[in-house]
């Protein structure tokens, strides 16, 4: 049985670090930070036949990327996954319920509490590829404080695997809450008790029945009610696109505002099977989460992992002596001794035949860590765990000479390391125990360049740089760290800085090395190397000068008063639709107002990242990523969909990090389920909620700035709040956006319902300057947005699907390329700014250069947009006179096509959540 190790990210300015052990038959990952679903696709890295996921943190830094992972291994037909981390796991996977779901698949956390310094010698997972053992490591000031034991229901012990008495409260017979679901949802009579009382609030629970209600809340959010194989034998087979319908839901499909003008209803779709009823309390925040350790620095898991047994080789020669065939060598092989009859002249005696006779010694297992050590203080932690258990001790030891074992070998160590780890003598004692032989790689960000981490989208700017440097600039990225780790003297001799591109072959072993096939798609930095020339088709470099002949010659000519808002920065982020590609990133746009600060529209998952590599995270450079992550003033989240959304919990744990910290407040304009699910994860992480310094996150009800005030929310029906909390305060959040539009300058700040297939809001900012910038959301071409946004200097609208596809976009409740441009000449935009494409147009978007022949005069200049792009609104006329060399550069590199993985990423497109949100 052949198996590797390789490395999917590293810390770097858009990913932290996760790797991978691949066996021919299951895949076992450690951590999902933001970008690892797209890292996947970059690498070219296939995640079918994961079995379980692990978890070094239950931190935003090291989970952020697991909800849009788990759908997309949901969809590729993965029907049953384990996840393994610390304590707060399953609450922070609880918390995005309202976002993330499947029920073709069933997930299973499992929160390891740290109930003692002691780690225990019980592995946390074990099947017949690997087994796991974890390490609890704790911050010295935290380890002084810890709380013996904390009793938690669905948790893995470390120490011990204990058998409690039975509670009381406990069922003889598990009853079903919902006697009618697909699938029964089951709790403890004590836990129906209380989710039965007619005030029951989820709030209200303690441990250990919050952590129990929190298990049935993943029960509701991936129930496994829709199982592939009975699909299959349903059904019979059907194409990808008549599954797909299948699987639509009808309520999703017809959902829309029921204001002020007649939206068409969508097409009613073949209904699944029906959801199954979630547990009572699931849309009302969850039980409060409280850790036994109080520290400011995070807990952490450790990880020892070991590979197979491997048997020894099978001695042909021998068992023919032996007069062994067939089934018996089967046995032997399988560890079963077996009975022979041998002959001796005229006697025949009969005797036991052990597998070790016939076959060779066996192999020891390989064995694989990793530790996560945020900082100096968790170093003392880790070193107690391997001087005080003597199962750790087999294989480190305080010299390193009492490691080699015929039971297994420790081949690569992974180290995950905060500033000043490696440096300090203790660790390197510790890495030292574990032998010569071993190869240790690193990932920190003192020690780890910062090469470009998405090369693919990296070479399209490239290329694209050559048209407008400024317009196009070059992702900003260091192959340098900032310290080598060669001139770190003491450490272990093979001690290397981790790459993403790294593979290591366990069995057979062979060290780490650069994957190929990692490196073949890498076409930006051999570029930037001067290894490779960039290549410029003679066409491509025709229209490249043709269009910075025209825009000089417009450049020329009498531009009389610069227009209002000129000189106001618009930067897309992000500019796909549903999950990122190769090319695009999902939603998000920068909206920079001198002298004012910072607007962020949509800010799905990776967003920091892209402003990362946009702007640079070198704090001696003005503007920096630092700096705009500091002038943000306001982030708006259209709804409750994963891609408009998923990255605002890593901008706001950014955000905590700025040093010294903001001076003004952060707003978040959202809807309920966004600032419900904020509010849960700040029970396991900071991020800045209410904070008393009064330059935290301030929540804003989207429904309350609704563009036709009407003094109150509404009481029924798709638009109403859809909850009680104090927060949800109608005056509280008029107040609150009043506040904003003063810190910003502006004149109005307006949300407008627009039709989606769930409450869906888009946006007009009216500035005191006199220019105007109207935001769609996700949405159908509705007369909302034409009346509200009346005028606007920019229109940013989402061109989901091109214009043949106008059914689709129906279906869906997008917009076709046609339909955005068209609402922005009902509104009179000077500008329209196209995004939001989906996953079918990974490059440039059809029908612009269709749309763009027809415009005339009084039209609004049209331009699609690019990740990465830096724009004004005085510069957004140049695009129309780019359109030709941009059209011929797509056509020019054809050959790069992702293919058409469209059918997968709109899976992430559907409802969780009631209709309120």
């Amino acid at each position: 049985m052949n198996y590797s190790t390789s490395a999917l990210t590293t810390l770097s300015s858009d990913t932290e670090p996760s790797f991978i052990i691949t066996f021919d038959d299951a895949k076992y990952i450690f951590n999902a930070g933001e970008n690892t679903g797209r890292s996947f696709r970059q690498n070219g890295r296939n995640w079918k036949r994961t079995h379980a996921m692990f978890f070094t943190q239950s931190t935003i830094e090291r989970t952020s990327g697991l909800p849009g992972l788990l759908m997309t291994l949901a969809d590729a037909t993965i029907n049953q996954l384990s996840l393994y981390g610390p304590d707060g796991l399953s609450h922070v996977l609880a918390s995005m319920r309202s976002y993330s779901f499947r029920d073709s698949i069933q997930v299973k956390t499992h929160d390891i509490t740290l109930t003692s310094l002691s780690p225990g010698t019980e592995p946390c997972f074990s099947d017949k590829n690997i087994t796991v053992y974890a390490i609890p490591v704790l911050p010295t000031s935290s380890s002084q404080l810890l709380v013996e034991e904390t009793i938690d229901t669905s948790s893995v012990n470390l120490s011990e695997k204990r058998k409690r008495s039975p509670s009381p409260d406990a069922p003889r017979k598990k009853q079903n809450l919902r006697s009618n679901s697909p699938a029964p949802i089951i709790a403890s009579e004590k836990l129906q008790r209380e989710m039965q009382r007619h005030d029951f609030q989820p709030l209200s629970l303690t441990e250990p029945l919050a952590q129990e209600y929190r298990q049935l809340v993943l029960q509701g959010m991936f129930p496994f009610t829709n199982r592939p194989e009975e699909e299959k034998v349903k059904k019979g087979k059907k194409g990808p696109s008549e599954k797909k319908k299948a699987n639509q839901s009808t309520k999703d499909d017809v959902d829309g505002p029921p204001t002020h003008d007649a939206h068409p209803k969508a097409d009613i779709v073949t209904p699944r099977r029906p959801r199954q009823p979630p547990p009572r309390g699931f849309f009302e925040q969850l039980p409060k989460h409280t850790s036994g350790v109080v520290s400011p620095y995070p807990s952490t898991l450790s990880y020892i992992i070991l590979g197979p047994k491997s048997r020894g080789k099978f001695d042909v020669k021998k068992a023919e002596e032996l007069g062994i065939f067939g089934v018996n060598r089967r046995n032997l092989i399988n560890g079963t001794p077996i009975e022979v009859q041998i002959k001796d002249g005229d006697q025949v005696t009969t005797r036991m035949v052990q597998p070790e006779e016939v076959l060779g010694k066996p192999e020891p297992a390989m064995v694989v860590a990793v530790f996560d050590i945020p900082s100096p203080d968790h170093i003392p932690s880790l070193c107690n765990s391997f001087r005080t258990n003597t199962f750790y001790q087999r294989f480190w030891s305080e010299d390193g000479s009492a490691v080699q074992s015929s039971e297994h070998i420790v081949r690569t160590v992974y180290h995950f390391l905060g500033d000043g780890v490696l440096e300090d003598e203790r660790y390197k004692q510790f890495m030292r125990g574990f032998g010569p032989n071993v190869h240790h790689l690193v990932t920190s960000r003192e020690h780890s360049p910062d090469p470009l981490t998405f090369t693919t989208a990296g070479y399209n700017q490239l290329r694209l740089n050559k048209l407008d440097e400024v317009m196009f600039p070059i992702p900003k990225h260091s192959m340098v760290p900032r310290k080598e780790i060669s001139s770190i003297p003491g450490l272990p001799p093979h001690t290397q800085a981790l790459s993403a591109h790294h593979h290591t072959q366990l069995r057979p072993f062979s060290p780490p090395v650069y994957s190929p096939e990692s490196e073949a798609r890498d076409l930006f930095h051999p570029i930037l190397k001067g290894e490779k020339p960039l290549s410029i088709s003679p066409s491509l470099q025709a229209c490249i000068d043709q269009a910075k002949e025209n825009v000089a010659r417009n450049l020329s000519l009498p531009s009389g008063d610069a227009s209002a808002g000129a000189n106001v920065g618009i930067y897309p982020l992000g500019t796909g639709g549903t999950l990122p590609s190769m090319y695009r990133n999902v939603l998000s746009t920068l909206i920079r107002i001198p002298g004012w600060g910072n607007i962020i529209l949509d800010c799905g998952e990776g967003t920091w990242g892209q402003m990362a590599r946009h702007f640079g995270t070198d704090k001696s450079v003005p503007d920096n990523a630092w700096d705009m992550l500091r002038d943000v003033k306001c982030i708006f989240a259209s709804h409750i969909h994963g891609d408009h959304h998923m990255g605002l919990s890593q901008l706001l744990s950014k955000r905590k990090q700025l040093d010294p910290p903001p001076s003004h407040p952060l707003y978040v304009v959202s809807v309920r389920g966004v600032h419900l699910y904020l509010r849960e994860l700040s029970d396991v992480q900071d991020i800045g909620l209410n904070d008393p310094s009064g330059n935290g996150v301030i929540s804003v009800l989207s429904d309350a700035l609704h563009y036709q005030r009407s003094g109150r929310y509404m009481s029924s029906g798709l638009w109403q709040v859809g909850g009680t909390e104090e927060w949800l305060d109608y005056d509280l959040s008029i107040k609150h956006s009043q506040d904003m539009c003063r810190s910003l300058g502006l004149r109005s700040f307006d949300t407008v319902d627009v039709f989606h297939r769930c409450k869906c809001y888009g946006a007009v900012i009216r500035h005191q300057d006199g220019w105007s910038i109207s935001f769609s959301g996700d949405t159908q071409p509705t007369k909302n947005l034409v009346r509200a946004g009346a005028g606007s200097t920019v229109l940013i609208h989402e061109a989901s699907m091109a214009d043949e596809e106008i059914e689709l976009a129906k279906k869906k409740s997008h917009s076709t390329i046609g339909q955005a441009i068209d609402v922005g000449k009902q509104m009179k935009a000077k500008n329209v700014l196209l995004t939001h494409f989906s996953a079918r147009h990974p490059k440039m978007p059809p029908s612009v250069i269709e749309q763009e022949k027809l415009r005339s005069k009084d039209d609004p200049v049209v331009a699609p947009a690019f990740d990465l792009t830096s724009l004004t609104i005085g510069t957004m006329w140049k695009m129309k006179h780019y359109l030709p060399a941009l059209e011929m550069n797509f056509d020019d590199t054809k050959d790069q096509d992702e293919g058409a993985d469209g059918e997968v990423a709109e899976a992430m497109d559907v409802n969780v959540s009631r209709d309120t949100d």
